[in-house]
């Protein structure tokens, strides 16, 4: 353990459930933020969130992000106030960002592992728990 830092802030685990543009950004910026910290992050998609991260659906505004956040969101993305979601997976992966795929919700949305962006494994929930016990959880 590094000195000065308690066991509970030294990982991280984000549960992306969302597929929401801004609230899959944001969940990106905190990922971003504790690895440049020095944590280790672990993020787990599910539901709209592990959609959101197969082929052709990551840098789409798309229909999860609420219709009055497409302007908001695109406007961001045009001056540069907002990044891209593809760079920020880009960068959050060089700084070490572990991504995982939940079975369940693969199943449940009939995608396969080769038709997911920048997932390192497929990992149940269980699993996922252990990987991240006494991390600090954000629910996404």
């Amino acid at each position: 353990m590094t000195e000065g830092k308690s066991p509970g802030n030294e990982r991280v685990a984000i549960i992306l459930h969302s597929g929401a543009y801004d609230r899959v950004s944001y969940a990106l910026c905190m990922a971003l933020a504790a690895l440049a910290s020095g944590m280790e992050v672990y993020m787990l998609l599910t539901c709209e969130g592990l959609k959101r991260f197969s082929k052709g659906h990551l840098t789409e505004i798309g229909d999860e992000t609420p219709l009055n956040m497409h302007p908001i969101v695109q406007q961001g993305l045009d001056i540069g106030s907002i990044q891209p979601l593809d760079e920020q997976l880009a960068d959050a992966r060089q700084l070490g960002l572990k991504v995982y795929a939940c079975p369940n919700a693969m199943a449940t949305f009939k995608i396969a592992k080769r038709d997911l962006v920048e997932v390192d494994d497929v990992m149940g929930l269980v699993t996922f728990l252990r990987l991240s016990k006494n991390a600090t959880t954000w629910y996404i």
